[in-house]
């Protein structure tokens, strides 16, 4: 038994010691890719709100029904609000509304605040926003135009 508690109190006082008074450098893989960009900044490539806010409708692409029709209104004041009817599904109607948050100057994460689940789109023109995975990568081939919403 004493063995293993002065076994046990070495290896506590060497993970000690080795975690003690070293500063390191952050490794560039430890740092998230998609960069929260501050939305008051005047950068050329960062999209203006003024004109990315209002109305963008779509039928977007599902796994268990013919589509679903979307309805985003972006809000200046970085809100949002969502509306998703699943299309021939009973109760299949949906809404969220929250906030959003602009990734590497062209992406919008809304975050739902029940669930803290987030959804991307890319601004792609004034008129138009197309839906991304989390680092902003656009859907390829043939459905990549199914994942547009236009504006109003």
């Amino acid at each position: 038994m004493k063995k293993k508690l002065i076994v046990l109190a070495i290896s506590s006082l060497a993970i000690l010691a080795s975690c003690t008074g070293k500063k390191t450098t952050p490794n560039a893989a430890d740092n998230d890719s998609a960069n929260v960009v501050d939305t008051t900044a005047s950068n050329k490539d960062n999209v203006d709100l003024t004109s990315v806010a209002g109305t963008y409708e779509g039928t977007l692409p599902a796994a268990d029904c013919p589509g679903i029709k979307t309805v985003l209104t972006i809000n200046a004041d970085s809100t949002y609000l969502l509306k998703q009817d699943y299309i021939d599904k009973k109760d299949g109607h949906d809404e969220a509304s929250g906030i959003f948050k602009v990734l590497d100057g062209k992406v919008l994460m809304l975050v739902r605040p029940s669930t803290g689940e987030q959804t991307f789109y890319k601004v792609k023109d004034a008129n138009s926003i197309i839906m991304t995975d989390s680092m902003g990568v656009e859907p390829e081939g043939e459905t990549a135009k199914l994942y547009v919403l236009k504006k109003k």
